[in-house]
């Protein structure tokens, strides 16, 4: 990819629907978040183009305020279509299905690990995940599986116990049939777990793990290395955040994998992480926009309705979602193509 020359490397991301660790909230079943790195004449002129098309009265010209109006939604495809090609990248997270991403992460992956099985070798934890989410409602009662993935939100958010989250896993666990084999040998797993869930529940309420269903750090960490991909090391300008401002050391440690002690993962290429106000940050105005488009287009295949817009959108969004958190169902993900490992 192209990107323009800038003399200095910088990343402007902006998050969209980030509902923190309530992954479930009915209003919001998408996450994104979206990075640009454009020279600052160019996005001041996009931005100042789109807001000569508005009232003077109006004031910063947010996504969801200018995809309510025929005059705003004209306004943002003129906007994304002066955008180089490689400028502009996104993320994606469908949020109920990284709850069971979670719940394999939490519960079966030190459970295999301690007995010396590596499931995120050759992405197993990934296809148990989808197995999990795809046979869940189906294989078993449909209402409890709705109430095992509320109950493990519920757990990580400590507004139930472990003892409550048993309860609920081993009610599903008895809707599902003996004959379904491997998908029953899967939920097994789960309730075999419990040593691992106190441990964990343990390291929750000593405020060792504050945002760990939170999308939004795992997320920019994927966006980042895209840039990094392209552009080596830069500077990160983040809208206003507290869950980044929170895990910033953490971001920084991710080249030791704090899961797997002694094991190395790629370092984060932001040498730096500012944080500042959209309004005086063109770049930061065009990042809102583009997680907005991304959620809007992604909400619109996890859920289904949404208007003509969001339908529209695709052409435009789908070349910047660099990867995602969501379940490689066709019917879900119709509009990316996936190589083997489920990721676009």
């Amino acid at each position: 990819m192209n990107l323009p020359s800038s003399p200095h490397l910088v990343v402007y991301a902006d998050e969209s629907s980030n509902s923190g660790q309530n992954l479930l909230d009915p209003d919001q079943p998408v996450f994104t978040v979206a990075g640009i790195h454009l020279p600052d004449e160019l996005a001041a002129s996009i931005v100042d183009e789109v807001r000569a098309q508005l009232p003077p009265t109006q004031g910063e010209p947010k996504y969801g305020s200018l995809a309510r109006s025929a005059r705003g939604r004209k306004a943002l495809m003129r906007a994304f279509e002066q955008l180089p090609e490689g400028s502009t990248r996104s993320y994606v997270v469908d949020k109920q299905f990284m709850v069971v991403t979670k719940m394999v992460d939490v519960l079966v992956e030190p459970l295999a690990h301690s007995v010396g099985h590596n499931l995120y070798e050759g992405k197993e934890a990934l296809a148990l995940a989808e197995i999990l989410h795809m046979g869940g409602p189906v294989l078993g009662d449909t209402t409890a599986y709705q109430k095992l993935l509320k109950g493990f939100v519920d757990w990580v958010r400590q507004k139930v116990t472990t003892d409550d989250l048993f309860a609920i896993l081993t009610a599903y666990r008895d809707s599902v049939a003996t004959q379904q084999g491997d998908f029953a040998g899967l939920v097994d797993l789960l309730t075999y777990s419990r040593s691992v869930a106190d441990e964990t529940a343990s390291d929750i309420a000593a405020g060792r793990e504050p945002d760990l269903l939170d999308p939004a750090v795992p997320s920019l960490y994927c966006l980042g290395h895209s840039f990094g991909e392209s552009i080596g090391q830069f500077r990160l300008v983040h809208d206003a955040s507290k869950v980044i401002d929170r895990n910033e050391a953490l971001l920084r440690m991710t080249h030791l994998d704090l899961a797997r002690p002694g094991e190395l993962m790629k370092p984060f290429p932001a040498t730096q992480i500012d944080f500042a106000d959209s309004r005086d940050h063109p770049q930061l105005q065009l990042a809102d926009w583009i997680a907005g488009a991304a959620r809007q287009w992604a909400s619109h295949l996890a859920v289904g309705g949404g208007d003509r817009f969001s339908q529209e959108l695709e052409a435009t969004v789908r070349p910047w979602v660099v990867d995602a958190i969501w379940p490689a169902s066709p019917e879900r993900w119709q509009a990316i193509d996936h190589d083997d490992d489920g990721q676009p």
